[in-house]
């Protein structure tokens, strides 16, 4: 049994992390695996995946290059596990070899990209996909209208976190440590996070670490110096290391106006660190509300800073949802977990 992992790049991203996170499961397990990427060897991922042993092989070049490239890469390989719907849509151009290949699609997006032929592919895609996964219930239940398959046909795997020997030690630091670790876009509305940090003075007991670079990285950098809070605000720009994100963290905060459902939630959780988060995507069925983190409707920076408050005033209080969170994410998101689901539809 060998299995090619297929993805449209290794650039930063959810379904590119979760990859890495199942190969590196599977790597332990000592299962035959490779990746196939269409992006390039400077992709984020591509590095940390070959120094785990794990061969990535890039298809690059024109249209009939890459198709070329495709057929004789797959020969060798009995599954292909397809984590994009661009790698569905370029199987469009070789689907009668893929006719007696085990071929595993997991969805990770609930939004489509923006690309063309994506229904056609997909419909043409149902001829030759052996099992397909949605890493979430809306994924499953909004399939129909993306893509006219049955709900039936989709089973919900969630995303999995490698989880640590070792707690972080939280709630010990004389000010919390917040973190924000996200692509730095508008919908994760981290500037009304500077904004509120400021009008509520968060600076006199906490310092706010901004990780992730993308098209909002100058503005919110200029929003933050133009604050009276600047010394407290720091941009660390992209970090791959997840144990330098959160070494010394206390909480991580997710602002988003939308969200499927983090990898950093999850990363950070299995650590023992807990979120406040807005109540969004499939958030809510992750955090239980003053259990293992908090849950706040998005802009209800009032409810945010008396929580933040709490926290501060009752470091316990703090260190028990990070005990509750660490648990609920060993409990249901455990890459060696999820990976043995996966094994069983490569059989």
């Amino acid at each position: 049994m060998r299995i090619l992992h297929c993805v449209s790049s290794l650039q930063v991203g959810g379904a590119e992390k979760c990859v890495k996170n199942l190969v590196s499961a599977q790597k332990q397990q000592a299962l035959d695996i490779a990746v196939m990427t269409f992006g390039t060897k400077d992709d984020a991922f591509q590095r940390e995946i070959e120094v785990l042993g794990v061969p990535v092989i890039n298809i690059n070049g024109n249209l009939l290059t890459r198709t070329l490239k495709l057929i004789s890469l797959i020969k060798g390989y009995s599954t292909l596990h397809v984590h994009s719907p661009a790698v569905i849509r370029a199987f469009s151009l070789i689907f009668p070899f893929l006719l007696n290949k085990n071929i595993v699609y997991t969805i990770h997006g609930e939004i489509e990209p923006p690309i063309g032929f994506i229904k056609q592919s997909h419909w043409l895609a149902k001829y030759y996909v052996d099992k397909v996964f949605g890493v979430s219930e809306n994924i499953k239940a909004g399939i129909n209208k993306r893509y006219g398959w049955s709900s039936t046909s989709v089973e919900v795997i969630k995303n999995g976190v490698a989880i640590p020997e070792a707690f972080e030690l939280i709630g010990d630091n004389p000010k919390l440590q917040l973190c924000t670790v996200s692509r730095l876009v508008p919908l994760k509305n981290i500037s009304q996070l500077i904004n509120a940090f400021e009008r509520f003075q968060c600076n006199k007991y906490a310092d706010l670490h901004i990780y992730g670079d993308g098209p909002e990285m100058l503005a919110l950098n200029s929003l933050a110096m133009a604050s009276t809070i600047k010394e407290s605000i720091v941009f660390h720009g992209a970090v791959l290391n997840e144990d330098e994100i959160y070494r010394e963290k206390d909480l991580l905060l997710i602002n988003s106006t939308t969200e499927g459902l983090p990898m950093a939630l999850l990363e950070a959780m299995a650590r023992g660190i807990p979120s406040f988060s807005t109540s969004v995507g499939e958030i809510p069925n992750v955090i239980s509300n003053l259990d293992n983190g908090v849950v706040y409707s998005v802009n209800d920076l009032e409810y945010w800073h008396s929580q933040i408050i709490v926290i501060q005033e009752n470091r316990q209080r703090l260190k028990a949802m990070g005990v509750a969170a660490r648990q609920f994410v060993k409990d249901h998101f455990a890459i060696d977990h999820i990976s043995a689901l996966y094994k069983k539809s490569y059989q």
